[in-house]
């Protein structure tokens, strides 16, 4: 009787949790699935909005794909999010490490470099765009101040995607110093305290001791920092609209003026999902390398 009870409790529950998720499975197929199937069929088709979609085959990904322009917002994409995931996991590591420590004012230190992560990137690269201005910014004054030649910041094939770069890790700083410095605070002291009474110096202790005790969370940031440089596409639009000579045009900024400067939903698609199937060869791997990882984790536990 006990078991029949039992039974009967477990279909409850299972028809209750089904229940509960019908209004997520219906938002999500909704706002995702039927957009992105929607996407891919475009992909393969001439389409403007004034007239029906005709069928063009893979003639979007082939012109694409022998595009000077669009593989050079491939390029600038890719030189733009190894370039910040790099710099950028060693500053906000540095930063962290820092942190960890007893530092007089160093929660008020703390919120003044997250404080950019509450901003959009709108507003910081609006703000950026006077700070690199060199008629008005204030960056080109000093430097004048000084005797120095200004520097030409956003104008320049060389320094405009450097420039942006910056902006965007001081933007982004903030949020994976918090991520780092959290890994730090769980790193238990009885392994640094050991590896200091063996003589280990503080470089030897942080490449052997505190860096392999991150790796989770250095992971988390890695990904997540290298996905979003992907889809960099604000920054670009506001404060270069891609120049100057498509030096800072990206693959998401192709995609836009193809939808809404050329009208070209066709191709514009065509770059989603190929911009789609880059995303998920980088997240796919990275998945299943965590997931082997804590399983090796669990077994030797």
């Amino acid at each position: 009787m006990a078991d029949l009870r039992r039974s009967r409790l477990d279909a409850s529950s299972r028809r209750a949790g089904v229940l509960l998720l019908i209004p997520a499975c219906c938002v999500v197929g909704l706002f995702l699935i039927v957009p992105l199937l929607i996407a891919v069929v475009f992909s393969f088709t001439r389409y403007d909005l004034l007239s029906a979609p005709r069928w063009d085959g893979l003639k979007n990904y082939r012109d694409l794909l022998s595009d000077p322009q669009f593989l050079t917002s491939i390029g600038n994409t890719v030189y733009f999010a190894i370039g910040q995931v790099v710099i950028g996991v060693v500053v906000a590591l540095f930063v962290a490490l820092l942190f960890n420590r007893r530092l007089v004012g160093g929660g008020a230190m703390r919120t003044l470099i997250y404080l950019p992560q509450a901003m959009s990137y709108v507003t910081v690269s609006l703000l950026w765009s006077y700070l690199y201005d060199p008629s008005i910014g204030p960056i080109n004054a000093v430097l004048q101040h000084l005797g120095l030649d200004q520097i030409n910041f956003l104008t320049s094939t060389n320094l405009a995607m450097p420039s942006i770069m910056i902006m965007s890790l001081w933007r982004n700083l903030g949020y994976y110093m918090i991520i780092l410095l959290a890994g730090l605070k769980a790193v238990p002291p009885e392994l640094i305290e050991a590896a200091h009474l063996d003589g280990a110096g503080w470089w030897s202790r942080l490449i052997h001791v505190t860096i392999p005790q991150l790796r989770s969370p250095m992971f988390f940031v890695v990904v997540t920092w290298f996905m979003g440089g992907l889809q960099m596409f604000t920054q670009s639009y506001v404060m270069t609209q891609g120049g100057p000579d498509n030096s800072t045009r990206t693959v998401v900024y192709s995609m836009y003026e193809s939808a809404f400067l050329g009208l070209d939903f066709g191709k514009a698609s065509a770059v989603g999902v190929l911009m789609l199937v880059v995303v998920l060869a980088v997240a796919i791997p990275t998945q299943v390398i965590r997931q082997i990882r804590s399983t090796r984790g669990a077994s030797h536990a």
